[in-house]
């Protein structure tokens, strides 16, 4: 059995001990109290140092971010420099046959120079050879077809896809000739790699008409090309939206990686350079804002917890009671004070695991002619006979087997130490004569009742809890049919004997 009951005269009712430890409750709801306290102060320290951290990183972050828009606008400035001048029916003139080259050194150019700072500058023709390039204003025109530098001319054949490709989405009538700005941007390709020595950044923007008043011969378009190096005018320009402290450019692969390292990639796949600046860091203000609310907030913490230790500690008594009253309640029986078929499911589980080598023994059990004392007497007098029945069950058993209720009259016991199937019929039979004695049920009255017992032996009738409970409801059902006040053995061969009979509504005890 698990404890004992103690009755309150007559009631049945459990009663609790009550803890001798208030004291020792009090210590450690105060103890519980400081270290709260010690916790939250701790917390709060290292929360606000997680804010430093996540104010330094998001402002690394920010500061990433803004950089890489800074680059892709001044990419996108390059492009539309380059627009104005290749988006022109008189620059796409001048480059059919035979080239103006006139134009194009002293117009083109030379715009592109004075007006844009766009010093080096390709024309890359459809079959992918050059037609001019020039350093600044000094331009110069291949005498036969040259092939240009593998990375510009990709430039330019990527270029050339992506027009090809925007123009087959249009559904403009003019799209074979002519994109809107905002698109032919789009159109434009970038990429880094290393002219006359330095690095540079290359805009590739096709060379279309504006007004179609053209000669749409052969194939187009040409690419114009221009390369920016990445010097100290280009970091200035850069640095102009971005005020960021010591901003450098850095040829090569970076030695060591650094929280701002801004790779550039060029066109070949490898590391040209890096950017690199010293970053803001305003997790260090975050940390100086924090240091007197955190000790605002664990002073008034302090005084909370102490006045709540201090009230707890007032009810620490009547709570322990409460929770020891609700965990009896919930495995054991409230009128009777044996364990309920929660308790016995979890025994049951127990002794099944100790199968095949220690055996066990269930008893399933139900009182016979309960019912008319219900309906004669009333429920209270009901109640009386099943407080007397548990007694006279725990008298029988002791603490040798566990004794549960399970429910209306029926009740379930678990033997764990037995000797033979002959003991076992001497355990049922002076439990049955036990509780065939008269019951006082109060007013001078008294009742007899008797008790059917079906007996299940394990591991012969099974080795798991629905087989054996099955078992000891077959034998209880055979005891009922038999005439009551009997007792049964459950064996395989019952079921067998059993298998063509008519469905029993007795069902096995599976949700104990």
């Amino acid at each position: 059995m698990f404890g004992s009951r103690q009755k309150n005269g007559n009631s049945g009712a459990p009663v609790m001990n009550r803890s001798a430890a208030g004291q020792r409750i009090r210590v450690w709801i105060f103890g519980l109290a400081a270290l709260l306290i010690v916790l939250s102060a701790s917390s709060l320290t290292f929360i606000a140092f997680l804010a430093w951290a996540e104010g330094d990183r998001q402002a690394l972050e920010g500061d990433k971010s803004r950089f890489t828009g800074a680059l892709q606008s001044y990419q996108k400035l390059i492009a539309v420099d380059q627009t104005g001048l290749a988006q022109w029916d008189t620059t796409f003139s001048a480059l059919q046959r035979p080239v103006d080259r006139d134009f194009l050194e002293n117009e083109l150019i030379a715009d592109l120079w004075d007006q844009f700072n766009l010093e080096r500058t390709f024309i890359v023709g459809t079959d992918g050879n050059l037609i001019a390039q020039a350093l600044q204003d000094n331009t110069r025109f291949p005498k036969e077809a040259t092939a240009t530098d593998p990375v510009i001319r990709q430039l330019a054949e990527q270029t050339r896809e992506r027009f090809e490709a925007r123009k087959r989405q249009s559904n403009s009538a003019f799209a074979e000739w002519y994109l809107p700005q905002s698109v032919l941007l789009e159109v434009s390709s970038s990429a880094y790699a290393t002219i006359d020595g330095q690095p540079a950044l290359l805009v590739a923007v096709p060379i279309l008409p504006d007004y179609g008043r053209v000669r749409l011969t052969g194939d187009y378009p040409a690419v114009l090309v221009n390369a920016v190096h990445i010097d100290d005018v280009m970091i200035a320009d850069l640095n102009d939206t971005l005020n960021y402290r010591d901003l450098r450019f850095h040829s090569g692969a970076p030695e060591r990686m650094h929280p701002t390292n801004h790779l550039i990639w060029a066109a070949d796949g490898s590391i040209l350079g890096y950017f690199r600046w010293d970053h803001a860091k305003i997790g260090h203000q975050i940390w100086l804002m924090a240091l007197p609310l955190i000790a605002l907030i664990t002073i008034v913490i302090s005084l909370v917890a102490f006045a709540a230790a201090a009230k707890i500690s007032r009810t620490s008594t009547k709570l322990e009671e409460s929770e020891r009253k609700n965990h009896y309640y919930a495995h054991h029986d409230a009128l009777t004070g044996l364990p309920n078929r929660h308790h016995f499911a979890d025994r049951l589980a127990y002794s099944i695991d100790g199968l095949p080598d220690q055996g066990f023994a269930i008893f399933a059990c139900d009182l016979d002619r309960f019912k008319p004392v219900n309906d004669t007497f009333g429920h209270e007098a009901g109640d009386k006979v099943l407080r007397c029945v548990a007694d006279r069950f725990e008298r029988q058993f002791g603490k040798d087997a566990v004794v549960c209720r399970i429910g209306g009259d029926e009740f379930i016991v678990l033997l764990t130490e037995y000797q033979s199937l002959d003991e076992l019929g001497h355990l049922a039979e002076k439990l049955k004569s036990a509780i065939a004695d008269p019951i006082d049920i109060g007013g001078g009255e008294s009742v007899k009742i008797g008790l059917s017992v079906g007996i299940a032996t394990a591991p012969e009738c099974g080795l798991d809890d629905k087989e054996l409970i099955r078992m000891a409801d077959m034998a209880l059902y055979r005891a009922k049919e038999s005439g009551r006040n009997a007792v049964e053995f459950a064996a395989p061969i019952y079921l067998s004997a059993h298998s063509d009979e008519k469905q029993l509504d007795l069902k096995p005890q599976s949700n104990l």
